[in-house]
C-alpha cells in the first residue's frame, strides 16, 4: 500500500513529488495534490483516474495501467508522458504541446498521434495495431520507435532530425528518411532496403493496389504478365500480403504460361 492509501490527503498537500508505483489498492489520485510535479503511478492494477487538477505536472508515468481510459487535456505542462501498455487508452491530448518525450507503445486503441507534438524529440508508438500515420510536423523527432505498426506507409520525409528510427515489422511500410544513421527495418518487405527488385516493381504495385481497391480483379493480366514480377512478389523475403498472393495464384492459375512474358 501506499501514503494514498495509508496517510490523510491531508498531509500531501505540499508534495511535489509522489511515487505509488505497483500499489494493488490505488483507485485515484487524490485532487487535492495540486503542487505535484513529478507522479509514478505505473504498474498501479486499480487505477481509473488521474485527476485534470494537477496542472503543475511535467513528468507522468502511468504505465501499465489497465484500467486508466484517459489523460487529462489540462496537464499542458508536460515534458515527458509515459502511458504504455494501458489497454483502454484511446487517445493522446493534442494539448500537450510541451511534451518532449512520449511512450505509449503496446496502447491497442491509440490511432493517432497529435500533429500538435511538435516539440518531441523522442516518440515511442510501436505495437499500436490502429497507428496510421505519423504526423510530418514533428520535424524534432530525434529517435522514432514504430515497430510493429501495421497500417503505417511511411516515414515522413520532413523528419530531417531522426537520428535512430525503428520500424521492424511494418508490412505495409514504402518509404523511410534516408538520413537517419541507424536505421532498424527487418520484416518490412516493401523497404527497397529490404529487396533491391523493390524499386523497379514499385509501379506494378501501386496498380495492383488501386485495382484491389476497386474490385477490378479482371485487369490482372495487365500487370501480372511477366515472369520477373511473379517472382517477387513470391519471393520468400515477402512476409505481406498473404491474401494477394492466395488471389494472385488462383488468376495466375487459369492464366496460360505460354502467354506470359519471360525476362531472363
Amino acid at each position: 500500500m501506499c501514503r494514498i492509501c495509508t496517510e490523510p490527503v491531508a498531509d500531501l498537500l505540499d508534495l511535489t513529488e509522489f511515487n505509488c508505483h505497483c500499489c494493488p489498492d490505488v483507485v485515484a489520485i487524490p485532487p487535492e495534490l495540486v503542487n505535484l510535479r513529478v507522479l509514478w503511478c505505473y504498474n498501479c492494477p486499480q487505477l481509473v483516474f488521474i485527476p485534470d487538477t494537477l496542472v503543475n505536472l511535467v513528468r507522468l508515468d502511468c504505465t501499465l495501467c489497465p484500467l486508466l481510459a484517459s489523460i487529462p487535456s489540462t496537464l499542458v505542462n508536460l515534458t515527458r508522458l509515459g502511458c504504455s501498455r494501458c489497454p483502454l487508452l484511446a487517445s493522446i491530448p493534442d494539448a500537450l504541446v510541451r511534451l518532449i518525450k512520449l511512450d505509449c507503445h503496446g496502447c491497442p486503441l491509440v490511432a493517432s498521434i497529435p500533429g500538435t507534438l511538435v516539440q518531441l524529440d523522442n516518440l515511442s508508438c510501436s505495437a499500436c495495431p490502429l497507428l496510421v500515420s505519423i504526423p510530418p510536423t514533428l520535424v524534432r523527432l530525434a529517435i522514432l520507435d514504430c515497430a510493429h505498426c501495421p497500417l503505417i506507409t511511411s516515414i515522413p520525409s520532413t523528419l530531417v532530425h531522426l537520428d535512430a528510427v525503428y520500424c521492424g515489422f511494418c508490412p505495409l511500410l514504402t518509404s523511410v528518411p534516408n538520413h537517419a544513421v541507424e536505421l532498424f527495418c527487418y520484416g518490412c518487405p516493401w523497404l527497397p532496403q529490404n529487396h533491391a527488385a523493390f524499386p523497379a516493381h514499385l509501379p506494378s504495385l501501386l496498380r495492383l493496389q488501386r485495382w484491389f481497391r476497386h474490385g477490378k480483379k479482371q485487369v490482372f493480366k495487365r500487370v501480372v504478365r511477366t515472369r520477373a514480377f511473379i517472382e517477387f512478389i513470391y519471393d520468400p523475403a515477402q512476409i505481406g500480403g498473404k491474401a494477394v498472393k492466395r488471389q494472385l495464384e488462383a488468376e495466375l492459375g487459369a492464366m496460360r504460361p505460354e502467354k506470359m512474358q519471360k525476362t531472363d
